[in-house]
């Protein structure tokens, strides 16, 4: 992505168009961002209630947000997002690190079996932004917000697209109902930002649209979530054998610290082992987090205290997807002057955290398309397809690709055929414990993992290859003191849950 200062505002051919966002969320603000910071005019609509807290601290406790109901589970904000901030919005990026953000570098902390890891060029984008996800969007959203061009429309629902018939239609605003009214809102452009419950396929049938493309896979998975503040005194445990973040099939974890001295944790587990559902329940949590020996050093009673809502001290979300949904075919855009951005158009899995980054990613590549191209919207529509092809659509195959190998184990199935057992044996035994000894193939993982390099470039370099491919070779049993640290016992772990008092 182009990250060169723009041209001034005013001089683009797309300064003083009006543009509607539909959605305050992530994606959303990032629109706004991006499409005011090259002069358009921005209303940004949005169903939840402003956030009546005077700290980013105290939106984790009072901020309403029906509409986005993933803001208290665990985040990552990766180096993709961290850099842009950095190369494009470095005052943004300061004021979210004033509001307690933190910069996590990656190659600080390798696993303790790593040798060899020495500072390369590069590795000063291997950084991640480790705060809660309502730290994020409050500092963010009072940012854009203070924009001159920029207008919150609060109370606002989107009940349908305003067009022009032709094939394709062109999109002249939105109908909305607002106080129990409806009315139309003009613009020039429209950004559908509102997630995976977007309802753009909807409004482009009512407007006698071509549908998208959709492919759609459940994940195959629920998480749980809770979140700890550290007790006076107390310091994060310092790092040990054990990873921040481990997949032992029956149990996933992941470590998140974040901002205010807090930090969350996060266990996922497979549909496939529906006695996990225990993980709803705080004292069931608390029992198997404490089996953990990684998580368990963070959640010593000790060291740290549960906070969050009490009514809801696990936050527990399912029915994650993978989906794709292509709004240009064969034959260009369905609509002119309609861009679907962010969830509402590549939804993944969030366990990978690659949501917010994409966001901010995929408007970015809208508004330099609209930089390039103008008013032509049916240019800036194939820019931006083309765009997301590369640079969002390898990471939703991967995600498809790790959950449907994810519940082939869980579900105990073999490897159909040749390729795919030796494909299997090449990530597992090859890259999976590479990442733990091998400085080139960790740094190759974590350039991946943080989206400054696709899974096909990261993983086709040819000493990646023959490094995971010698680490391979090597044997489980010369690499048994670089595997991953061996699990709790299952059904132990469940007898311990299953003792607990019925409520």
């Amino acid at each position: 992505m182009d990250t060169r200062a723009s041209a001034a505002p005013a001089a683009l051919p797309i300064a003083g168009a009006n543009a509607l966002v539909v959605g305050c969320g992530i994606t959303g603000l990032a629109a706004a961002l991006a499409l005011s910071e090259r002069g358009l005019r921005v209303t940004v609509l949005e169903r939840d209630a402003e956030p009546a807290t005077a700290t980013a601290s105290d939106a984790f406790d009072h901020w309403k947000r029906k509409g986005a109901a993933q803001v208290r589970h665990s985040h990552v904000f990766l180096g993709r997002l961290r850099n842009l901030l950095r190369d494009r919005h470095p005052e943004l990026l300061r004021a979210l690190i004033d509001a307690g953000a933190r910069e996590l570098r990656m190659l600080d902390t390798p696993p303790q079996t790593m040798r060899g890891l020495v500072a390369e060029p590069g590795d000063d984008d291997l950084v991640i932004l480790g705060c809660r996800r309502t730290t994020l969007e409050w500092v963010i959203r009072r940012y854009v917000l203070a924009r001159p061009n920029v207008t919150l429309l609060g109370g606002a629902t989107v009940v349908g697209l305003a067009t022009e018939p032709g094939d394709p239609p062109r999109v002249t605003g939105l109908r909305i109902t607002q106080q129990d009214a409806e009315r139309v809102l003009p613009a020039d452009l429209v950004v559908d930002a509102s997630g995976r419950q977007s309802q753009a396929p909807k409004w482009l049938a009512e407007a006698g649209a071509r549908p998208p493309e959709e492919k759609t896979e459940p994940s195959g998975i629920v998480y749980y979530t809770r979140f700890y503040r550290l007790l006076p005194g107390a310091e994060e445990p310092k790092l040990d054998g054990h990873p921040g973040a481990a997949d032992y099939n029956w149990i996933k974890y992941a470590i998140f610290p974040a901002d205010d001295r807090t930090f969350s944790i996060t266990l996922a587990a497979s549909l496939a082992f529906p006695e996990m559902k225990v993980l709803a329940r705080p004292d069931a949590f608390e029992i198997v987090a404490s089996a953990l020996p990684a998580v368990a050093r963070w959640v010593d009673p000790a060291r740290a205290e549960p906070i969050g809502d009490p009514a809801h001290p696990v936050q527990a979300m399912g029915g994650l997807i993978n989906r794709l949904r292509r709004y240009v075919d064969e034959r260009g855009p369905l609509a002119l002057g309609l861009f679907v951005l962010g969830d509402a158009a590549y939804c993944t899995n969030p366990l990978y955290g690659r949501g917010c980054a994409q966001g901010f990613v995929h408007a970015e590549l809208l508004a330099a398309a609209l930089e390039r191209h103008g008013r032509d919207y049916r240019a800036v529509a194939l820019d931006v397809d083309a765009g997301a092809r590369r640079d969002i659509e390898p990471f939703y195959r991967a995600s498809l690709a790790a959950d449907r190998e994810a519940q082939r184990k869980a579900e105990r199935r073999v490897p159909r055929g040749l390729r795919a057992t030796l494909a299997t044996r090449f990530f597992e035994d090859g890259v999976g414990v590479a990442v733990r000894c091998d400085p080139v193939v960790y740094r190759a993982f974590v350039r991946m993992m943080n989206m400054l390099e696709t899974p096909e470039q990261a993983f086709s370099e040819p000493r990646v290859l023959l490094r995971a491919l010698w680490v391979m070779l090597r044997g489980k049993r010369r690499n048994a003191a670089c595997a991953l640290p061996p699990p709790p016992d299952r059904d132990a772990v469940l007898a311990a849950c299953a003792a607990l008092p019925a409520r």
